[in-house]
Formats: C-alpha cells, sequence, structure tokens
C-alpha cells in the first residue's frame, strides 16, 4: 500500500508527490515537483519577513572562491569595480594544512551588513562546506539575520528516484534531498540557474528553504538570434525531453516557431536511445532547421542521439543551445557532429573536459542576470509575480 506524504504542507503536482511503500519508505517514482502557486507564496512568505526584520539595503555579497572560468570569478570583478549597495563585494582565501583541513578567511566583510547573498556554483561537496563555513560566519559571528545563496550551478540535482525499471525498491541514496538538507541550518532561501530536476526545488520546500528555479532561455534565445536569422516557417524547436519541454514551449511561443517532442530512455550514464517521432511530427522537421535547449551536456549522448534521428528525419541543421557545460569524457567526439551549425553554452560552471579545443561552443556570460536577480531582489521583488522573471520559472501554474 503506498500513501502521499507531505510534511511541510506544499502542494505537489498531482503524480510527482513523495510517497510511502507498505513498509514506511519514502519512495521517489517520479522526481517531486511543487506547484507554482505553493512556490509563490512559500517566496513571498520570506520575502515578507525579511522586509519586516531588516533593512534590505544593508546588504553585502560574497562570491566564493571561483573557479576558472565560471561567472562568479565574471561576477566578482564588476562588482569590485562598479558594486550596487553600500559594501564592497567580499571573497574568500582557502588556505590548505597538511593534514587535508582548510580554514577560509573572509576578504572585505562587512561586520554590519543584515543580508548576504552568498554566490557560488556548487560542483562538489567542498563547496557546499564552504558555503556553510562562510554562512556560520556572517551569521554566528558577525550578526547577520539572512543568508540567500545564489547558484549559477549546482550538483546533486539529478532526481534520484529510488525504484527500478520494475518498479521496485532500491537502497539507494538521495543526494539532492541529502546536499539540501546539510544546508537548512545555514541557508534561508535559494537561487538557482536552471536545476536539472524538480527535485531541486522540492526537496528545498522540505526542509524549509525557498528556493528560485530561474531558466536562462531567454538570454540565451536573444544571444543565438543574434548570430543565427530565426526565420519561423523554417525552423522547428525540438524537446528533447520531459525535464525540457517547457523550456522548448516558451521558446516555441518567443521565436513563433513549432515543436516536436521527442521521448527518451536512458540506457545507461551514458547511453540514451529516443522513441521514433510520429509521421506528421516527422513531416514538420523535414528541411528545416532545429533548435534544440537543454540543461545540461555530459557527454553529449542525448544531443548527439537527437542529431542522428533528425538527421534521418531529412532535417537541414541543428542549433544546440545549453545551460550547463559539464563536459565529461567522450564529448569531444560527439561535438562534432555534421547536423550542428552552432553550439551555445553558458558560464554557469567550470567545464571538466577542456572546452578550447572545440571551435564550434559559443560560451554566454551569466553574469547580467546574476545581476538582475539580485538587484530585484534587494528591492523585494517576487520573481513569480514580476513580468521580467515569471518567464524564466519553468514551472506549470
Amino acid at each position: 500500500m503506498v500513501e502521499r506524504i507531505n510534511p511541510q504542507k506544499f502542494s505537489f503536482t498531482p503524480g510527482k508527490e513523495p510517497v510511502t511503500d507498505s513498509k514506511g519508505r519514502t519512495v521517489y517514482i517520479r522526481a517531486p515537483e511543487i506547484t507554482f502557486d505553493s512556490a509563490a507564496k512559500f517566496w513571498q512568505a520570506k520575502n515578507k519577513e525579511i522586509h519586516h526584520l531588516i533593512d534590505r539595503k544593508n546588504f553585502q555579497i560574497v562570491v566564493l572562491t571561483p573557479y576558472q572560468g565560471d561567472v562568479a570569478g565574471e561576477f566578482y570583478k564588476t562588482q569590485k569595480h562598479g558594486y550596487f549597495g553600500i559594501s564592497p563585494v567580499a571573497t574568500t582565501i582557502e588556505q590548505a594544512f597538511p593534514d587535508g583541513e582548510t580554514q577560509t578567511i573572509i576578504d572585505k566583510e562587512n561586520l554590519e551588513a543584515q543580508s548576504i547573498y552568498i554566490v557560488s556554483s556548487i560542483l562538489t561537496e567542498k563547496d557546499l562546506e564552504r558555503v556553510k563555513r562562510v554562512a556560520d560566519h556572517f551569521v554566528n559571528t558577525l550578526g547577520a539575520q539572512f543568508i540567500t545563496l545564489v547558484c549559477p550551478f549546482f550538483g546533486y540535482t539529478r532526481e534520484d528516484k529510488n525504484i527500478n525499471k520494475d518498479g521496485c525498491y532500491v537502497p539507494s541514496t538521495t543526494n539532492i534531498r541529502a546536499a539540501i538538507g546539510g544546508l537548512k541550518a545555514f541557508v534561508d532561501r535559494m537561487i538557482v540557474i536552471e536545476p536539472h530536476s524538480s527535485a531541486t526545488q522540492a526537496c528545498a520546500a522540505m526542509f524549509g528553504i525557498p528556493l528560485a528555479p530561474i531558466s536562462p532561455w531567454k538570454l540565451i534565445m536573444d544571444e543565438l538570434k543574434k548570430r543565427v536569422e530565426i526565420i519561423p516557417e523554417k525552423f522547428v524547436v525540438v524537446q528533447p525531453d520531459k525535464g525540457r519541454n517547457l523550456a522548448a514551449t516558451r521558446i516555441g511561443q518567443y521565436l513563433q516557431i513549432p515543436s516536436v517532442s521527442f521521448d527518451k530512455i536512458r540506457l545507461s550514464g551514458q547511453a540514451v536511445t529516443v522513441y521514433e517521432l510520429s509521421e506528421g511530427e516527422k513531416s514538420i522537421v523535414k528541411g528545416k532547421h532545429c533548435l534544440i535547449y537543454d540543461d545540461e551536456a555530459s557527454t553529449m549522448g542525448t544531443v548527439y542521439t537527437l542529431a542522428e534521428a533528425l538527421s534521418g528525419y531529412g532535417a537541414k541543421s541543428l542549433a544546440v543551445c545549453l545551460v550547463h557545460c559539464k563536459f565529461t569524457p567522450g564529448w569531444e567526439t560527439k561535438i562534432k557532429h555534421p547536423l550542428f551549425s552552432i553550439i551555445l553554452g553558458t558560464n554557469s560552471r567550470q567545464p571538466i573536459g577542456n572546452i578550447n579545443i572545440a571551435k564550434n561552443i559559443k560560451i554566454i556570460s551569466l553574469e547580467p542576470l546574476l545581476r538582475q536577480l539580485i538587484g530585484a531582489d534587494i528591492e523585494g521583488v517576487n520573481y513569480w509575480q514580476d513580468e521580467l522573471f515569471r518567464p524564466m520559472i519553468l514551472q506549470e501554474k
């Protein structure tokens, strides 16, 4: 027997709530997802609390030790020479000891700041620990009241389903829940750029942390339009999987072009296959230039598989738009598919592979978006209710 569970009394999207099995184990059949309205109300409740208790203008931005080439480093440089607010941007300096322990030094801390924005991409557990140490310092040493974690990239965001293909329970850890649960005592809110799964926001809600999932799809599309002439009758948006379908729908509406939807089956951590398109969808693709938007590229396996299928259906080209360029081993060959006309990615994180070996990848900076997000939050904007930011939140209303 399976029962629905809802520890924080949030409204979950039907069919996407956690469940318990007959033995009382929490089971994730699908990635848990809270509704648009629940998320908006939760964020606004924390907004009102902040507005009531502190002066929002008394803030400091802290950029944790950035990885080479990621947006945090660029953001630090722009804020260092032209920051908004009364406090200069702070950063961290890591000191390592021979026994493996580290000490984090804060450069340019503001002793009076009441609201702290910690900016950091989360690639490893060390990044999570650094966030906790810095948040603890500002709250318990300096007396800050609120911590907002701004993540251009947040790892551990896979769906963490703990059932197998036969629907049976698998005793595997739920990494995203553990990662966010570890932040509960240190972080009041989170802003995450293009999380891989709705589980990121849902798990944060379970621990009492409002999380804003922000998609840079419009930023990327505007950059694509500068480089490629988008003629509506000659282009098609390709929906790579269910996780990106809402983004693809909004892109299609924005560019005024039709779309087709693939369903994929993951064969392993690196291999996928896709269902064949219907005859009607094949006719839409034939002779057209295609556009795909995906959140993350590891081996490029999904995009390569779709390119193979689209080639067989007579597509002319494929423009690939990616948010997080992870690029794990194997991407070097898949990036060279002849159907690819252009590949756009962002600097949300440091790639694992050497991105410089691929001449057809163009990197877009997320720095303007970070400035917009933090600046709006300082003014008390609720992203779910704002005309600029609402389309960036990939939740069905």
